[in-house]
């Protein structure tokens, strides 16, 4: 069985961004997200500010998939980055929790993240979210191995 760890992130990360977009209603960017940088460390806001909101979402699925469960906290740790000052020495910076919260939120009302139970803190996908990552995945392999022959034989 071909999971979300067996395939390149990119392609995962854009082909479940385009089904969020496209067939979960649930998720959608708030109207402040379109000027909105992704983080305080950042000189500008993103290249395409349409489709950010869906690509970080597809991104933290995909992150829950592989690290079982986290929370605003962990994950603003994980999309933290340089911090330039100027004259001064870089130093690192977290990313803002607000946009993750809500994505989070989003994920929630559609089914596919819960909030994590007993003694763990964060949240962990659903089996409907696991089934999701896990049937795109499948496609993408199946489209991978059309264009590579050798691939062929991991894909029955």
């Amino acid at each position: 069985m071909i999971t979300a760890k067996m395939v390149p992130p990119d392609l995962l990360v854009k082909k479940l961004s385009e089904y969020l977009r496209n067939n979960v209603n649930e998720v959608k960017p708030p109207e402040w997200s379109l000027i909105a940088k992704t983080a305080s460390f950042k000189e500008r806001i993103p290249d395409d500010p349409q489709s950010w909101w869906y690509m970080r979402a597809a991104s933290l699925l995909r992150k829950l998939y592989v690290m079982n469960s986290f929370g605003v906290s962990k994950s603003a740790r994980l999309y933290g980055g340089l911090k330039r000052r100027g004259t001064k020495p870089p130093i690192s910076a977290r990313a803002s929790g607000h946009p993750t919260r809500l994505i989070f939120q989003q994920l929630e009302r559609a089914g596919l993240v819960s909030k994590s139970k007993g003694g763990k803190r964060g949240r962990t996908l659903t089996p409907q979210g696991v089934s999701l990552l896990n049937k795109l995945s499948h496609e993408i392999f199946i489209d991978l191995a059309n264009n590579n022959p050798a691939l062929k034989k991991y894909s029955e």
